[in-house]
């Protein structure tokens, strides 16, 4: 019976430890990004958010405009970016954090937009984050990322996106 009780203690502290690796180990993030060009100009658009989390996920999403195909920041008239958050799966819900700059609007319980659009000092980026909290339901969360961006008065981009995460 001592042993059997000292096997059984064993386990559940290998398994206590096994759990707390799990939660202390650092979160694979899961990642978008697509470029678009015209005549002078590219515009960037980036969406991230964490592999996997216990009660809440980060994420990210940017747009970003650029002068030519180098590295160099376009001043814009303005950059967007809308960020639509979404927990998967059956009957799940969602509450999400942002930047004080953004607008949060939610579409459903389990869905939410965020936006800004920059029309101050630094106008060749658009960056929104915060921080997600799915229902225990959920199966998998997804950040789409969409960019737009007004160049001069003739040039402009129209909205482009990507998906982290299966859409």
């Amino acid at each position: 019976m001592r042993n059997l009780s000292r096997l059984a203690s064993g386990g559940a502290a290998a398994m206590a430890a096994g759990a707390l690796l799990f939660a202390a180990a650092p979160a694979h993030a899961t990642s978008a990004s697509g470029t678009w060009g015209i005549p002078g100009h590219k515009m960037v658009v980036n969406a991230w958010h964490c592999g996997s989390y216990v009660t809440a996920c980060d994420w990210k999403a940017s747009t970003k405009v650029y002068k030519g195909t180098g590295s160099t920041h376009d001043n814009a008239q303005w950059v967007q970016n809308r960020a639509i958050l979404a927990a998967h799966g059956v009957s799940v819900s969602i509450k999400i954090s942002k930047n004080p700059e953004a607008t949060l609007t939610m579409n459903s319980k389990s869905q939410g937009t965020v936006r800004w659009k920059n029309y101050g000092g630094h106008k060749w980026i658009s960056d929104t984050y915060g921080q997600m909290k799915p229902s225990r339901l959920t199966v998998y969360v997804s950040t789409k990322s969409c960019g737009s961006a007004q160049i001069t008065s003739r040039i402009k981009f129209t909205e482009k996106c990507v998906t982290a995460g299966a859409a």
